[in-house]
């Protein structure tokens, strides 16, 4: 899901409110300038264009699908799931 910093921001403080500023997450942020960095001196990308890269990351279903076979493969190697 593509957010502002400041939707991100009060989501996350929502989450600390929900369970506590101590509890676990992982998480990937990427922005513009990871976008605008590209490591390749023939590439030259723009601020305008490192925003629709950002924001077309979400069409990308397989990262999500991604995700959870990890979560699925770790709590399979907790024996939680068989």
């Amino acid at each position: 899901m593509t957010r502002t910093l400041f939707e991100l921001r009060k989501s996350v403080e929502n989450l600390i409110q929900q369970q506590g500023g101590s509890a676990p997450v992982a998480a990937w942020i990427y922005t513009k300038e990871d976008v605008m960095d590209y490591p390749d001196d023939d590439v030259n990308v723009t601020e305008s264009v490192a925003y629709k890269v950002i924001e077309n990351l979400d069409d990308y279903d397989h990262i999500y699908t991604e995700i959870f076979d990890c979560i699925e493969e770790e709590l399979r190697q907790l024996s939680v799931l068989k």
